[in-house]
């Protein structure tokens, strides 16, 4: 079967051939992924479990069997407090993620409420892994021979570290901090951080002795009765890399630098574990822009939870799926929103049109499909711009929208009906303009025509409103009324009102929207034209252009003598 040449199928041509090498046809692949739980889950650690599981993905189309290991790092410490927590959480610093109490008492324990966060916008995303929790693991003596072995090879283990380290770092003498190293940090049973040290250690008996540096307790611990501690983390990813068998596994620049934990965990995996290292990618930094002024009431982090309040599904599967995982990215929450909904739609109109290419194709069906079904996404592809203008303008009221909306489908649909068409492009472009708008940026529009500035218009500015008005009632709607906000200036120079547009006409253009926003908003710029308009209705249009008519301004007399 011939496959498109796209990252995905590139690293999954790597992988597969690894496997088939390594363990034969029929073998089980294993995907890791994994993440430290000790704050906010951001879109660049999202990016590690995207990456894992669209390679997964590939390699399940191609009829492999594929374990999708994701490892919640739970049995981490705490080593800071975190942004906007009391400074009293201090005292749990030193202390396993998963033993901290939620601040705020809601969740089963601190890292217990990161966890929960991710996985159910990782679910929204068609994200499904096996998840693992490492404090689980750790304690349930999962990892005891390899931990122990790892205690038995210490000596080894230090030299292979010191390689990479640089001279001058530590105060004493090498092999004095080489006669003290133990790879295995433990969590004191007094105080419950990990301030200890290790003093000996039997490995006939498996019997180990501490002390505290925190509390000055000096305990035992023997390996085979009770796991309290976890290898450090350099040591710790090989051992995993052997107990679970893992073919694929990526990691942030940080971890693919010389010197760094893949390149010491590779050592450490063939020399201590005799295991051999992954199939390893290098992803880059993915970052956050457009939110200098947020509004109040939005969050401050730049979770998958926050992208998926604006941007259905789909849309953030595209932005990991079209990138190699070395391009560094940023998600724009500002007005690049706009041009993004924009892109998406030509790009699924060609897809679903049947008019991509081979590699479109493949990265759109990547999109909106995966093994565990449909990514949801709006059926009804009505433009964000329109659903967030008619937001803007109607302080979001979703039965005004929908109104709006009907009035450019030009369909009799149910609005309940048509709200479940829209969902969840509906709600992510309420959401936008409720927590993403900035203020000095929201339309406000006049309560009643403008006399004032209509006269200060040019006898040509005033022609071309004129031109409009007579041409509103036939072209209301969307594709109508863009036609005819563009081609109002060419009839007033005489061209047909399709004409491909020349200098003239663009001046002539840029000088009729003007006009039309200070008579509609009181600006020179606001939202697209013929949105505006489907937003404020024929009649109210009609009266901020030229007055109210004879007859509106009847009904408006007799309603105020009632």
């Amino acid at each position: 079967m011939r496959r498109p040449n796209h990252w995905i199928t590139r690293v999954a041509d790597r992988v597969e051939q690894r496997v088939l090498g390594d363990k034969g046809p029929g073998a089980t692949v294993v995907c890791a992924s994994g993440v430290s739980p000790s704050g906010p889950i951001h879109l660049g650690n999202l990016r590690e479990v995207m990456t894992v599981h669209l390679v997964a993905e590939e390699l399940r189309l191609r009829g492999w069997s594929v374990d999708h290991i994701h490892s919640w790092d739970d049995f981490d410490r705490l080593r800071k407090v975190p942004a906007g927590v009391p400074e009293e959480f201090a005292e749990n610093i030193g202390r396993p993620l998963s033993d901290i109490p939620d601040p705020a008492g809601v969740a089963e324990s601190f890292a217990d409420r990161y966890i929960r966060e991710f996985e159910q916008s990782a679910a929204r995303l068609g994200i499904f892994p096996r998840y693992l929790r490492q404090s689980r693991a750790y304690r349930a003596g999962a990892y005891r021979e390899l931990i122990k072995k790892a205690m038995a090879h210490r000596l080894q283990i230090f030299d292979i570290l010191a390689e990479y380290q640089d001279s001058g770092r530590h105060a004493e003498l090498l092999e004095e901090r080489r006669s003290k190293y133990y790879p295995f940090r433990i969590y004191c049973e007094n105080c419950r951080r990990d301030s200890t040290i290790v003093e000996s250690y039997d490995e006939a008996t498996a019997n180990l002795s501490y002390r505290c540096a925190h509390c000055g307790a000096s305990r035992s611990l023997n390996l085979d009765e009770k796991i309290e501690g976890k290898l450090v983390w350099k040591v710790d990813w090989p051992m995993r890399w052997t107990f679970e068998h893992v073919d694929f596994e990526p990691g942030g620049e940080d971890h693919s630098a010389p010197g760094s934990s893949f390149t010491v965990g590779q050592r450490i995996a063939r020399e201590i574990f005799k295991t051999k290292p992954p199939d390893y990618i290098g992803y880059a930094f993915v970052g956050i822009s457009g939110r200098s002024k947020i509004s109040s009431s939005a969050g401050a982090s730049a979770t998958p939870r926050a992208a998926l309040d604006i941007l259905e599904p789909p849309i953030v599967r595209w932005l990991y799926i079209r990138r190699d995982p070395e391009q560094s990215f940023s998600i724009d929450f500002g007005q690049e929103v706009l041009r993004l909904y924009d892109e998406w739609d030509v790009f699924r109109g060609r897809a679903v049109g049947g008019k991509a290419a081979e590699t479109e194709n493949y990265i759109y069906e990547r999109c909106v499909h995966t093994s565990a079904g449909e990514v949801r996404h709006t059926q009804s592809a009505v433009p964000f711009r329109l659903l967030s203008s008619s937001a803007d303008l109607t302080q979001c009221s979703r039965s005004q929208i929908l109104r709006i909306v009907a009035q450019h489908l030009g369909d009799a649909l149910p609005l309940e009906e048509l709200q479940e068409r829209l969902e969840p492009r509906l709600t992510c472009a309420i959401r936008w303009v409720d927590d993403y708008f900035p203020e000095d940026e929201r339309t406000r529009v006049k309560s009643a025509f403008d006399a004032t500035a209509y006269n200060a218009l040019s006898a040509e500015e005033q022609q071309s409103i004129a031109l409009l008005l007579a041409r509103l009632d036939e072209s209301w709607s969307l594709e109508g009324l863009t036609r005819l906000v563009y081609g109002v200036p060419k009839l007033q120079l005489g061209l047909p009102i399709d004409a491909p547009p020349n200098s003239e006409v663009k001046e002539r253009q840029r000088r009729f929207f003007i006009a039309l926003y200070t008579l509609l908003v009181g600006s020179d710029t606001g939202p697209r034209l013929p949105t505006l308009f489907l937003s404020l209705g024929l009649e109210r249009v009609r009266n901020l252009l030229s007055g109210p008519s004879p007859a509106h301004a009847a009904r408006e007399r007799r309603a105020s003598v009632r």
